[in-house]
Protein backbone atom coordinates (compact mmCIF):
# COMPACT_ATOMS: atom_id res chain seq x y z
CA UNK A 1 0.00 0.00 0.00
CA UNK A 2 1.04 3.68 -0.93
CA UNK A 3 2.56 5.31 1.96
CA UNK A 4 0.23 8.38 3.22
CA UNK A 5 2.57 10.58 4.23
CA UNK A 6 3.69 13.54 2.21
CA UNK A 7 5.02 16.69 1.76
CA UNK A 8 2.84 19.88 1.13
CA UNK A 9 3.47 23.66 0.35
CA UNK A 10 1.75 25.75 2.76
CA UNK A 11 2.14 29.27 1.21
CA UNK A 12 0.81 31.44 4.03
CA UNK A 13 -0.67 34.95 2.43
CA UNK A 14 -0.17 37.85 5.26
CA UNK A 15 -1.10 40.53 2.62
CA UNK A 16 -2.43 40.07 -1.27
CA UNK A 17 -2.37 43.49 -2.23
CA UNK A 18 1.51 43.42 -1.44
CA UNK A 19 2.22 39.24 -2.55
CA UNK A 20 3.66 38.96 1.31
CA UNK A 21 3.36 35.33 0.73
CA UNK A 22 6.07 32.84 2.51
CA UNK A 23 6.16 28.76 1.92
CA UNK A 24 6.08 26.76 4.71
CA UNK A 25 7.29 23.37 3.83
CA UNK A 26 5.49 20.16 5.67
CA UNK A 27 7.10 16.77 5.38
CA UNK A 28 5.70 13.56 6.37
CA UNK A 29 1.88 15.12 6.60
CA UNK A 30 -0.73 12.30 6.58
CA UNK A 31 -3.73 13.13 4.10
CA UNK A 32 -6.12 11.55 6.31
CA UNK A 33 -5.43 14.45 9.05
CA UNK A 34 -8.82 16.37 9.13
CA UNK A 35 -8.42 20.22 8.05
CA UNK A 36 -9.13 22.14 11.04
CA UNK A 37 -6.54 19.56 13.02
CA UNK A 38 -3.69 20.51 10.02
CA UNK A 39 -4.67 24.30 10.37
CA UNK A 40 -3.73 23.87 14.13
CA UNK A 41 -0.38 22.60 12.90
CA UNK A 42 0.62 25.30 10.44
CA UNK A 43 -0.65 27.71 12.42
CA UNK A 44 1.74 26.14 15.63
CA UNK A 45 4.34 25.92 13.07
CA UNK A 46 4.34 29.69 12.15
CA UNK A 47 4.40 30.31 15.74
CA UNK A 48 7.62 28.27 16.00
CA UNK A 49 9.37 28.36 12.77
CA UNK A 50 12.21 30.98 12.32
CA UNK A 51 11.83 33.51 9.25
CA UNK A 52 7.96 34.21 10.06
CA UNK A 53 8.05 36.79 13.08
CA UNK A 54 6.09 38.79 10.55
CA UNK A 55 3.46 36.60 10.11
CA UNK A 56 2.94 35.47 13.44
CA UNK A 57 0.00 38.64 14.14
CA UNK A 58 -2.52 37.57 12.07
CA UNK A 59 -5.03 34.71 12.25
CA UNK A 60 -4.80 32.90 9.68
CA UNK A 61 -8.47 30.52 9.30
CA UNK A 62 -9.07 29.78 5.53
CA UNK A 63 -7.28 27.14 3.37
CA UNK A 64 -7.41 26.76 -0.47
CA UNK A 65 -5.48 24.81 -3.00
CA UNK A 66 -3.39 27.12 -5.02
CA UNK A 67 -1.84 24.26 -7.47
CA UNK A 68 -2.68 20.55 -7.71
CA UNK A 69 0.72 18.66 -9.04
CA UNK A 70 0.19 18.20 -12.80
CA UNK A 71 -2.75 20.78 -13.06
CA UNK A 72 -3.00 24.52 -14.13
CA UNK A 73 -1.59 26.97 -12.56
CA UNK A 74 -3.80 30.04 -11.56
CA UNK A 75 -3.35 33.76 -13.78
CA UNK A 76 -3.22 35.71 -10.39
CA UNK A 77 0.13 34.98 -9.10
CA UNK A 78 -1.23 35.52 -4.76
CA UNK A 79 -4.03 33.10 -4.81
CA UNK A 80 -6.52 30.80 -7.19
CA UNK A 81 -9.23 33.76 -7.07
CA UNK A 82 -10.69 31.81 -10.18
CA UNK A 83 -12.02 28.47 -8.34
CA UNK A 84 -13.85 28.88 -5.31
CA UNK A 85 -14.34 25.35 -4.81
CA UNK A 86 -11.03 25.02 -3.95
CA UNK A 87 -11.42 25.89 -0.17
CA UNK A 88 -10.71 23.13 1.99
CA UNK A 89 -13.69 22.06 3.87
CA UNK A 90 -13.09 21.95 8.08
CA UNK A 91 -15.33 18.71 8.19
CA UNK A 92 -13.13 16.41 5.28
CA UNK A 93 -9.47 15.17 5.59
CA UNK A 94 -7.24 16.59 3.31
CA UNK A 95 -7.41 13.84 1.09
CA UNK A 96 -10.97 14.31 0.67
CA UNK A 97 -10.78 18.10 -0.29
CA UNK A 98 -8.60 16.75 -3.75
CA UNK A 99 -4.99 17.45 -1.72
CA UNK A 100 -2.10 15.19 -3.07
CA UNK A 101 1.00 14.92 -3.05
CA UNK A 102 2.90 18.38 -3.67
CA UNK A 103 -0.22 20.24 -3.65
CA UNK A 104 -0.22 24.34 -2.34
CA UNK A 105 -1.91 25.16 0.05
CA UNK A 106 -2.64 29.02 0.82
CA UNK A 107 -3.30 30.00 4.31
CA UNK A 108 -4.83 33.67 4.83
CA UNK A 109 -7.51 35.27 6.59
CA UNK A 110 -10.96 34.85 5.14
CA UNK A 111 -11.85 39.02 5.88
CA UNK A 112 -8.60 39.70 3.84
CA UNK A 113 -9.52 37.51 1.06
CA UNK A 114 -12.97 38.85 0.50
CA UNK A 115 -11.69 42.33 0.28
CA UNK A 116 -9.14 41.28 -2.33
CA UNK A 117 -11.30 39.11 -4.29
CA UNK A 118 -13.52 42.55 -4.83
CA UNK A 119 -10.71 44.68 -6.31
CA UNK A 120 -7.60 42.00 -7.09
CA UNK A 121 -5.11 45.20 -7.67
CA UNK A 122 -1.62 45.28 -6.30
CA UNK A 123 0.42 48.17 -5.03
CA UNK A 124 3.61 48.06 -5.28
Amino acid sequence: MENENKILIIRVIRSFEYRTIKNLILKDIDLNTNVSDFKKLVADKIQTTPGFTPFKTKQYDSMKIFFVPHGQKPNNLTINIENDHFFLNNNKSLAENGVVYETEISFFVMEDYLKYKENPENKW
